[in-house]
């Protein structure tokens, strides 16, 4: 039998090509906090993050018009196009604990930048200003304090732009290469990595309303609630209609993917008017559909259990409420007019719901 060794004996030699598997800030602080002979393997300052990456832009080119005071010139327009940047973004969200008592933490969300991490609120997507966030963590802030499990990664397209473009309403990133994008029309994008235009999946009169990465494979949901299997071949993608079509298929609902403890569910967000082409519809409730893992059919849930949902722009997401300050179980959260909202599905309300005693940055006093 071989004689156990020392983590500080490891050699640099070994240590060296663990250090470069490292694809986030978290794991390059932690590697380096273990001991004098990790920290001097590799430096902080040799961490390069991938995001964000250069992204084709999503909105089609503007058309061309006759009439000078509809639109610019479409000369000028084109120009103004070409100008705009498109940047894709991930953050991680992690579940954060204290080292000492790990029996609940607290949901954060990081996105690694140039020279620092910067910490955001796990409910929305980006902050409107620098000052409306805790932002870049602080320097007393010790990570080995804490222990940290990655849940789950997430895309979003930024742009900047000096006319009009079209929303985007999901992104999500598979295998490090494709890109699929859901439009606020409900089109279905698709890109490589380095490409340089996005091409448009699926008929012309499918409406869809979310993708998900599950068990290895890409699906999206349209708006009649039928799951669709996206086959990804070696030059072409095709649309597999894959499960039978679950939940209403009214023009005031929209429908999230979402997996839950190794199941796919579909939550059904009833509005109180049609939505696509809206920036704002107010949530009336919900309905939650759980996939039959017999069969192809879909079964209302009438209870989460000791889980809550959580419904962003950029991913959903299912925890344990024992393992999570601030969290209620059998309850969907969700973001509306940049105010989070709590529906519990024991009663079918809607209620505020305030988080701020229970996020990181107050109870650690960082």
């Amino acid at each position: 039998m071989s004689e156990s060794v020392e983590c500080s004996e490891l050699p640099s030699e070994l240590l060296l090509p663990i250090g470069k598997g490292l694809d986030t800030r978290i794991e390059i602080l932690r590697f380096r906090g273990v001991c004098k002979s990790w920290r001097s393997a590799i430096s902080s300052s040799d961490f390069i993050p991938r995001f964000p990456l250069n992204f084709p832009n999503p909105s089609p080119p503007p058309l061309r018009r006759r009439r000078r005071r509809l639109a610019l010139f479409h000369g000028e327009a084109d120009h103004l196009y070409q100008q705009t940047i498109c940047l894709l973004h991930e953050t991680i969200l992690y579940r954060l604990t204290p080292s000492a008592s790990s029996d609940k933490g607290w949901l954060i969300k990081i996105e690694d930048c140039k020279c620092e991490m910067h910490l955001l609120d796990p409910h929305r997507e980006r902050y409107e200003s620098e000052s409306d966030s805790p932002n870049i963590l602080p320097s007393n802030f010790v990570l080995l304090d804490y222990d940290t499990v990655e849940l789950t990664r997430a895309h979003t397209l930024i742009l900047q732009s000096l006319i009009p473009i079209g929303r985007v309403n999901k992104v999500v990133m598979f295998n490090d290469c494709h890109v699929f994008v859901v439009y606020g029309d409900g089109k279905l994008g698709h890109a490589k990595c380095g490409d340089e235009s996005l091409t448009c999946l699926g008929e012309m009169d499918l409406e869809f309303d979310d993708v998900i990465v599950y068990e290895g494979q890409v699906y999206v949901v349209d708006r009649f609630g039928i799951c669709w299997w996206i086959k990804i071949n070696d030059s072409t993608l095709d649309l597999v209609k894959f499960w039978n079509p679950c939940g209403s298929d009214s023009l005031k609902t929209q429908k999230h993917l979402l997996e839950s403890d190794g199941t796919i569910y579909i939550v059904d967000r009833y509005l109180d008017r049609e939505w696509r082409g809206r920036h704002y519809a107010c949530v009336v409730g919900f309905k939650v559909y759980k996939k039959n893992e017999w069969g192809g059919e879909w079964v209302l849930e009438d209870s989460l259990g000791d889980r809550a949902f959580i419904l962003r722009s950029d991913c959903s997401l299912s925890v344990l409420t024992r393992e999570f300050f601030g969290y209620e179980g059998n309850c969907i959260y969700f973001t509306q007019q940049n105010r989070i909202h709590v529906f519990k599905l024991e009663n079918n309300s809607i209620t505020n719901a305030d988080l701020n005693e229970d996020k990181v940055y107050n109870q650690t006093t960082l």
